[in-house]
């Protein structure tokens, strides 16, 4: 997402070569609220809303500016940025270096991903402590070198600053002919995703909790080393007519695509995919799948609407509900139809 504020406080075979410690997560700040309930009190969004009020887009060079995940040039260029810091993104006493940089990079690539774009190059900008040793800033960029060889995207510059909080701010150039945007979703249309959601938090409870690692490898693997669904969204994007990725929760983006749409979506609870790894998770632990899936954030996977939409050899697509006339989010759910809060990862 283009504009991401955040408080810093002092079968998966296409895993990494370098995936060996599970043992070391991600420490992310969750919601642990409901999400059926008749209003939105999410701080996040009241910012985005200030922010787009205050500093509406005024260059004729600027297509889109904020509120979408990543702002759009008229000639084609797009452009996001990320930041990541230890104790709000990440915890070094259970991630590598190189967990740390092929993750945060990974999400980063994930907003040019939802974009339809092709990604260009990246910025990094490092808040280097001196705790941190020369040896493990190289296993942080074998993390990022890992992804950005992957997509053929540079390294091209960035920033280094001595600090109190080791962290890092990205920022990555793509470029596409026509973007993928929040706002093109229309009566009538459905709405899909790609592969299974949930998984990646599943996978950190699972480390969290010392969980037997032999009953959680997908959800492991999707929490430490998720993949930017680049190739999948230049696949779909000549169907999709709006799209975001999931890295807030199910709930919180796909209200993104209502508001922004100014339409209103129900998402069919019976047509969300339950992977086995995530069902097995919610049944130890007395979760409902739904509930959960919904307020789950980090897989990076695609959230798209799309009038109609043919199969698309090796992207693995499921419909999970339907675009109206009206505004805001629902759930279809044992016939009853109930207004949905956003509630998943907060940056704020």
């Amino acid at each position: 997402m283009f504009l991401r504020t955040v408080i810093c406080l002092s079968s998966m075979s296409d895993h990494p070569k370098q995936f060996r410690n599970p043992r070391r997560k991600f420490s992310r700040r969750k919601s642990t609220d409901g999400v059926f309930c008749k209003k939105n009190d999410n701080s996040e969004l009241e910012i985005i809303r200030y922010l787009r009020k205050r500093f509406s887009v005024q260059r004729k060079e600027v297509l889109k500016g904020i509120g979408d995940d990543a702002m759009v040039l008229r000639d084609g260029y797009v452009i996001t940025t990320d930041s990541f810091f230890e104790k709000t993104h990440f915890d070094l006493r259970y991630f590598s270096y190189f967990a740390v940089g092929y993750h945060s990079i990974a999400a980063s690539l994930s907003d040019i991903a939802a974009m339809g774009a092709s990604p260009i190059c990246a910025l990094v900008s490092l808040c280097v402590p001196a705790k941190i040793s020369m040896k493990a800033i190289r296993e942080l960029y074998d993390g990022f070198s890992e992804l950005v060889k992957k997509y053929r995207c540079d390294i091209s510059g960035g920033d280094i600053v001595k600090c109190e909080t080791f962290g890092m701010t990205i920022t990555v150039i793509g470029r596409t002919k026509v973007p993928l945007i929040r706002s093109g979703a229309k009566p009538g249309d459905s709405l899909y995703v790609t592969n299974f959601l949930g998984l990646a938090e599943t996978g950190r409870m699972a480390l969290k909790e010392g969980l037997p690692e032999s009953q959680y490898p997908d959800a492991i693997q999707k929490h430490l080393y998720p993949q930017p669904r680049i190739n999948e969204a230049l696949s779909i994007k000549k169907y999709a007519t709006s799209c975001i990725d999931t890295s807030d929760g199910l709930s919180v983006d796909a209200y993104h695509l209502a508001e922004e749409s100014a339409v209103k979506i129900v998402i069919d609870a019976e047509h969300i995919p339950i992977h086995p790894e995530v069902g097995r998770f919610c049944r130890v632990n007395g979760q409902d799948p739904t509930r959960f899936i919904l307020s789950a954030g980090e897989d990076f996977e695609l959230l798209f609407t799309a009038g109609r939409l043919s199969k698309i050899a090796g992207v693995k697509v499921f419909r999970i509900g339907k675009v109206m006339k009206g505004r805001g989010l629902f759930i279809l759910q044992g016939g009853r139809e109930q207004p949905v809060r956003p509630s998943g990862y907060r940056h704020v």
